[in-house]
């Protein structure tokens, strides 16, 4: 398991930090686990992790879900 060593900061506005926590109990997780993947996710659409990273947070090779249209 990874050690998680540094921690950052963010200030979001009190509508978005609802709707996070809302749906970070939704799926039985806290705010941090769900901003995290997020935060993964986004690295991994950017090509910064290995494709099988990518294929485990639900991302396909060579396509990025917002370029869908």
């Amino acid at each position: 398991m990874v050690r998680l060593s540094k921690q950052i900061g963010v200030r979001i506005s009190e509508d978005i930090y609802l709707i996070l926590k809302s749906v970070a109990k939704f799926r039985g997780e806290d705010v941090s686990d769900f901003v995290r993947r997020a935060i993964f996710k986004e690295l991994a659409s950017l090509s910064f992790l290995p494709e099988s990273q990518k294929k485990a947070l639900g991302l396909y090779a060579g396509s990025r879900r917002d370029n869908v249209g």
